[in-house]
């Protein structure tokens, strides 16, 4: 396979129920999915043998918003649905990503405020609930 690497963006990320979703991608700096292994230990049975342990891959979305300070912003609108489990849709980068993600999180408010003068950012880990979805796109 020849190598390939892609930039990220431009690309979307949408949070929300389809006609109400809130689209994240213009204050984005930094956005990944992250997947995690959580292997269970053997359990070992009086015979010598062991049950191999239960594997569970968890993920989370993360990364870096710009803060705007206006109702219509994000940190508003996570404070308002903290703790809503919403549906997302990330695509990396529209002209040469193959395929998307998608699944639900749980929505984590947004950090507010940081240095004066400054333009802050919030970082964010929402994590995933059930299976994020790889989709092929048209």
């Amino acid at each position: 396979m020849p190598v390939k690497a892609h930039h990220l963006g431009p690309g979307t990320l949408k949070i929300g129920e389809t006609g109400t979703a809130q689209e994240w991608g213009a204050q984005i700096t930094n956005a990944k999915i992250a997947f995690s292994l959580n292997e269970e230990d053997p359990t070992p049975v009086l015979s010598g043998e062991e049950l191999d342990g239960d594997d569970t891959l968890t993920s989370e979305l993360s990364g870096t918003v710009l803060q705007s300070y206006d109702v219509a912003g994000l940190v508003y609108w996570s404070k308002e649905n903290a703790l809503a489990k919403l549906p997302f849709d990330f695509v990396p980068n529209s002209a040469d990503s193959e395929f998307g993600a998608r699944g639900v999180v749980k929505i984590v408010p947004l950090d507010l405020g940081g240095d004066v003068k400054k333009r802050n950012t919030s970082d964010f880990t929402l994590k995933c609930i059930g299976d994020v979805e790889y989709y092929t796109l048209p």
